[in-house]
């Protein structure tokens, strides 16, 4: 396991990942650092944990009202034709 330094809402945090996951947890991270950003834009919320639960339930929402799952899946599909375009490529080669 690998051990990420992380920092959010002016905190530092140590994340443990498999490092074949390191990209995919940076992307985690990103993606919860733009929301804390944009609740804490809206000038509505004062205090780090009412900030970070806000975050917590828009990302919940988007989830739950597939956002989330259909880029998620278009990045798996991406995956899958880019892992079948280098079988196509090694095909050829030979």
């Amino acid at each position: 396991m690998k051990q990420v330094e992380i920092k959010l809402l002016g905190r530092d945090f140590t994340i443990a990942c498999p490092e074949e996951e390191e990209a995919n947890l940076q992307k985690s991270i990103n993606y919860l650092a733009n929301k804390i950003d944009e609740v804490q834009k809206s000038g509505n919320i004062i205090g780090v944990d009412k900030t970070i639960i806000m975050a917590a339930l828009n990302i919940t929402h988007e989830f739950l009202n597939h956002d989330v799952t259909s880029s998620v899946h278009i990045v798996d599909y991406k995956k899958k034709i880019s892992n079948l375009t280098s079988i196509v490529d090694q095909a050829l080669e030979s």
